[in-house]
């Protein structure tokens, strides 16, 4: 299939935000979450390392591009100047052609190059500037604009048993889904499906869906009122207390922590 031509570009989901932290100096987070991030640093700076590879820096004012699906390792550094570290954020969830998400398609650079910081920064000052839905769409439009002008073609879009593997996780992860399940999906063996699955997302399976299911329980935790076992429920896990285990393993909080920092950083 010839990617070269873009018909249709369509938005599922997008948000924006933007917060101040204190007292989170050198602060690791592990997480997968399930569409596009475009980060930056406004004050302070991020070490961010994809799929397992090494860490690289945003430095003050930089971006960092993270694709859906894949292991980010985020380490906050405050301004010592400030006492702070304060970041805003783009999370786009998007479909071309009704199909495909660019980050199945394309490759970004995780870190965007210094000579194109201005550029992304203006664009990210005229969303920012304003909660109107027609100017926000125009912006949203202009940044993956922007970010296609970053990419490269990417492995991934040749390898379809990826993308079908990655369609089963977003439909099943209330389930409980076995290795057996993902490889016999795309008729492949287990071991070979281990090894490819690893190879393309730096982890193995089971790290992937879960990591997943926790990026998805803190998004609930930020946006509802939902009770813990709730939420724990609504993203696969029937032990409570093994969600709780498993979301301060990845997050360094407890989801009752992490919902009460995350909502009075946002004012809500």
């Amino acid at each position: 299939m010839n990617f070269d031509t873009i018909i249709t570009v369509e938005f599922l989901s997008k948000s924006k935000s933007n917060m101040a932290f204190t007292n989170i100096d050198k602060l690791k987070h592990i997480k997968v979450l399930p569409y596009i991030s475009i980060v930056q640093a406004v004050d302070g700076y991020y070490e961010i390392g994809l799929g397992g590879n090494k860490l690289e820096n945003t430095g003050t004012g930089g971006f960092f591009i993270a694709p859906a699906g894949v292991q980010q390792e985020i380490v906050h550094h405050i301004n010592h100047a400030t006492g702070q570290m304060a970041c805003r954020w783009v999370f786009l969830d998007v479909v071309i052609n009704g199909v495909y998400r660019p980050d199945f398609l394309y490759d970004f650079p995780t870190i965007v190059p210094k000579e194109r910081c201005n550029e992304l920064n203006s664009l990210f000052d005229e969303l920012f500037s304003t909660d109107d839905i027609f100017d926000n769409y125009s912006s949203y439009y202009r940044i993956m604009k922007f970010l296609l002008s970053l990419a490269s073609h990417s492995k991934r879009s040749e390898n379809e048993s990826i993308h079908k593997t990655l369609e089963y996780i977003e439909k099943n992860y209330k389930s409980d889904i076995r290795i057996n399940d993902l490889a016999n999906n795309i008729h492949m063996s287990v071991s070979n499906f281990h090894s490819v699955f690893k190879k393309n997302f730096g982890v193995s399976p089971i790290v992937y869906i879960n990591r997943y299911r926790l990026s998805l329980a803190a998004k609930q935790l930020t946006e509802t009122s939902l009770s813990i076992s709730e939420i724990a429920t609504m993203v696969g896990y029937d032990d409570t207390q093994y969600f709780c285990k498993m979301f301060r393993k990845t997050y360094c909080l407890s989801p009752t922590q992490y919902r009460r920092i995350t909502k009075k950083q946002a004012g809500l």
